[in-house]
């Protein structure tokens, strides 16, 4: 009775470009993983999800590699949903198992290092992607191209694994000159518990490789299974084969659509996933396994079982020299290290093999016009660019480099280049976040050293990241947290943000580890080289006060004109008195307090406002009817304003907000594709998750902002609302936000207005997938703040194709202008949205009125104009241009020098 594993390989790589000035082919990339997602990843993904859930007996295993899942989430995310809802019929590894490997699908396992270093480090990436989008911890491995030998497994096992899939080899176990393996055997790894399955070559390649040839019906392919003797056979694919390397009309997606029938009329076969193999033979005497390292000294070692990979001259010197560049790389860190990685992927020897592979496990294709000579000469100077790069990167490091070292209490997602720990503390924050997380990404790009301080929201990151207790645990005490600094509290540790809880108490903790801690040790490691970037009151206050005494330049980013009262009290261990002549000193219920946003505005050598309305407003004395602008910031920002100290530079949108990145939308584009077409999917999507009547005609004006009575005119929306969506048929509104701290008092009006409404209008607490799924499906994205310091749902909204609608102040009157077009007698076609001035329900319906009016119009009207307003805001609010502003001003404050 043989147990029988199905295991299918998924595994794209990062082509390289064949010019020498730019080093991933991005356009390959993408047009080779979108067109195979079509015929083959989508369907056959499908395909096994429909097998699943009508045969109960049937399972299988896939194997996928992380530029794979990359690719999968940059280019088509409805694949990975796709493996997501496989996983899920099969009952979450019950009948579907998903395995580890390693994240670059490399030959890092045949390095030479006894360690296995870097095989262990890729294979943790891999560990944390599939953690990332599955939420799920594999116990089951496969190596690249299931290569096999005794250093790989024990690292294997050392890692937690319970089983290894290999590869079939000639001579796995020989004794006295006898070789005695079955591809129907399971074994041990020498040395350890480790369970071995070796792939059945000939029975997998009947299907994988040769089935396109010699037609095969499921019921033959299943009575050869049944007449195999032994414990356990194991039939491995890439899966691929399905619909790409043998196309549909051959009746592949048939065969195995049928196949799961026919080996149920065999009592004798009895399906499994690896793992469970793995618990059945937990306990049992197993033979051991013994295979040396395969590549100890010589290219023909090597090419005796790998010649898919080493077997030439050229394949083996060039896998060397990339191989001789570990050390380097690994030194380098940050972008160069992940540079590296990508050329570890095998595939980049596998172009250059000079004879056939008959095995569809290992195919791979050739880019290059499948020249042998190109993709060596590709290769050989991507390596030569690489090694100048690493050079130059060197003699950096050496000379003297100013590090610049961003506070801010939250932050958007974090650049993987800022260190391992990056990947587990993003998270949504607003503005706020977004603008930290650019200015960090941005700055990475740039080989500048970067810091980030910011709250240890730990509740929030484990969530975020699919990870228990003793997972964060270990992951705080065992991965290098590079650049990345967290201040860690039990005051905060549990809270959904830094703003929830009692912030005062949040600020004083958060500004204590910084001053104490936290810049001493960024300064030393850059020699006193430093220039520090605090973000909002949270991270001024005292850190601006402690920055100013020791002499460092400081620049200030003022996100909104808020403050807090920190009491003296709270900053218990600092000694205060040496602080006191740079405090702006108020009070808080009768005690001594640090004024947190005027200290910093008074201490920092400039101050930077995120748009030049709200600066001009605060100085000129705007809003003195209201209590948001208080005394002390207003005063402050005047001193500063009055000696040229105070600038504004608008925030630009992260790249992963635009909608041919955004990895949340059911279809992505950019302003060269059929826009419409994808906005109404998306429509569809949006309006089935939020319950709206379905309708891809109607014009869905979408609200993305906190329900903000103060600021963000929450009151005159729910005035307006049920007016303007009953009084135009065609219209839908929806609300994607949550109420202010613990404020749910506008969540439950807006519920209410959306029962009323009959599907034509929606209310859904902040979710990011909904909030950004909404911004690509939006005509409109409308707000009514009383002021805004810059706002960004115009942006996103423009990127997504939508026009903004909003109140003439601040930020919307510095970024949106009104759209004038020829066809109404304008010179000529200009704009991105409609402005309204009176803060009142009938300025919002104003405003919505004229927006209305201009969605509809005929399609050859607004496309044109959609596709303009796409195009201009990318140029306008590019993340270079503002990563360029801020590294003006950091050499400003570093006495005009560079950074690097």
């Amino acid at each position: 009775m043989p147990l029988v594993t199905f295991y299918l390989q998924l595994h794209q790589p990062f082509r390289l470009h064949p010019e020498r000035d730019t080093f991933l082919w991005e356009e390959m990339n993408r047009d080779m993983f979108l067109r195979v997602a079509t015929k083959c990843y989508l369907p056959a993904i499908r395909l096994f999800e429909e097998i699943v859930a009508a045969e109960e007996q049937f399972k299988v295993t896939l194997g996928m590699s992380g530029t794979f899942l990359e690719q999968a989430d940059r280019y088509n995310p409805d694949v990975i949903k796709a493996l997501q809802r496989l996983f899920d019929a099969g009952g979450q590894g019950v009948r579907v198992e998903f395995l580890d490997e390693t994240y670059y699908h490399s030959l890092a396992g045949l390095f030479a290092d006894p360690k296995k270093q870097e095989f262990r480090d890729q294979v943790s990436l891999h560990r944390d992607a599939m953690r990332q989008f599955f939420g799920i911890r594999p116990t089951a491995f496969c190596n690249t191209a299931l290569i096999y030998d005794n250093h790989i497994a024990q690292a294997v096992a050392e890692m937690g694994y319970r089983v290894i899939l290999c590869e079939e080899r000639g001579a796995m176990l020989e004794e006295d000159g006898m070789t005695y393996l079955e591809p129907r055997t399971v074994f041990r790894a020498k040395g350890s518990d480790l369970v071995v399955l070796p792939r059945h070559r000939a029975l997998s390649n009947e299907v994988a490789f040769r089935f396109s040839r010699r037609k095969l019906s499921p019921e033959q392919y299943a009575q050869s299974i049944a007449d195999t003797d032994g414990f356990a056979v194991l039939l491995g694919y890439d899966f691929e084969h399905i619909g790409e390397h043998i196309w549909e009309d051959t009746g592949i997606f048939s065969f195995w659509r049928n196949l799961p029938r026919a080996l149920a009329a065999h009592e004798n076969v009895v399906l499994s996933t690896p793992s469970e193999i793995a618990e059945r033979f937990g306990e049992a005497e197993c033979p051991e396994i013994d295979i040396p390292g395969s590549v100890a000294l010589s290219r023909t070692d090597a090419a005796q079982d790998t010649f898919g990979w080493l077997g030439s001259i050229t394949q083996y010197e060039l896998f060397k020299n990339i191989e001789d560049l570990e050390g380097r790389a690994r030194r380098a860190g940050g972008e160069l290290l992940t540079q590296w990685r990508r050329l570890t992927t095998s595939d980049h020897v596998c172009f250059l093999r000079e004879k056939t592979c008959n095995d569809a496990v290992h195919l791979c294709s050739n880019p290059y016009g499948g020249s042998v000579t190109q993709a060596a000469h590709v290769v050989t100077r991507k390596i030569d660019d690489f090694e100048a790069a690493l050079g130059r990167f060197e003699i950096l490091k050496k000379s003297e480099r100013t590090a610049v070292l961003i506070i801010a209490p939250e932050s958007g997602r974090l650049p993987d280049d800022m260190g391992p720990l990056a990947r587990y503390i993003s998270g949504k924050s607003g503005g706020l976040g977004e603008v930290v997380s650019a200015l960090c990404e941005g700055l990475n790009e740039r080989n500048i050293a970067v810091h980030l301080a910011t709250l240890n929201l730990k509740k929030r990151f484990q969530l975020e990241s699919k990870i228990d207790e003793d997972e964060w645990r270990e992951i705080r005490y065992s991965i290098d947290p590079g650049r990345i600094h967290l201040v860690t509290s039990a005051v905060f540790a549990d809270l959904p943000g830094a703003y929830a809880g009692d912030t005062v108490l949040n600020a004083a903790e958060f500004q204590k580890e910084v001053m104490q801690n936290i810049i001493k040790e960024v300064s030393a490691k850059s020699k006193g080289r430093l220039v520090v970037h605090t973000h909002d009151w949270m991270a001024g206050g005292a850190v601006a006060a402690y920055v100013k005494a020791r002499g460092i330049p400081l620049l200030h980013t003022l996100h909104n004109s808020f403050t807090g009262h920190v009491p003296l009290d709270m900053f218990f261990g600092i000694d205060m008195g040496e602080l006191s002549e740079y405090l702006y000193f108020s009070e808080n219920q009768q005690q001594r307090a640090v004024d947190c946003q005027a200290t910093a505005i008074k201490n920092a050598t400039l101050i930077n406002f995120v748009g030049q309305r709200f600066l001009e407003e605060v100085v000129h004395d705007y809003f003195t009817d209201h209590h948001f602008i208080p005394f002390s910031v207003r005063q402050e920002v005047k001193q500063k304003y009055a000696v040229g100290s105070a600038l504004a530079i608008i925030n630009a949108p992260s790249r992963t907000m635009y909608p041919e990145y955004c990895a949340h939308l059911v279809r992505k584009f950019g302003p060269d594709d059929d826009i419409m077409a994808a906005k109404r999917e998306n429509l569809v999507e949006f309006q089935k998750r939020l319950g709206l009547t379905v309708n891809p005609e109607a014009v869905l004006f979408y609200w993305p902002s906190r329900l903000d009575p103060v600021q963000k005119g929450v009151e005159l929306l729910e005035e307006a609302l049920l007016k303007f969506a009953l009084e135009h048929p065609n219209v839908q509104c929806a609300i994607v936000a949550n109420g202010v701290g613990n404020d749910r008092f506008h969540e439950e009006v807006l519920g209410r207005i959306a029962w009323v409404s009959g599907g034509r209008i929606a209310y859904h607490p902040y979710r990011e997938d909904l909030s950004m799924l909404g911004f690509a499906a939006a005509s409109d994205v409308f707000g009514a703040s009383l002021y805004e310091p810059c706002g960004q749902i115009d942006q996103v909204g423009n990127l997504c194709g939508a026009t903004a609608t909003n109140r003439d102040t601040g930020g919307y009157h510095d970024k949106i202008r009104e759209l004038r077009l020829r066809i109404d007698g304008a010179p000529q076609d200009v704009g991105n949205g409609f402005l309204f001035r009176d803060y009142d329900p009938g300025g919002l319906l104003y405003g919505l009125e004229k927006s209305l009016r201009f969605h509809q119009t005929p399609l050859d009207v607004r496309v044109p104009q959609l596709k303009r307003i796409m195009k201009e805001t990318r140029q306008k609010y590019d993340l270079g241009n503002m990563i360029a502003q801020y590294i003006g001003v950091y050499e400003k404050l570093n006495g005009g020098r560079p950074l690097v």
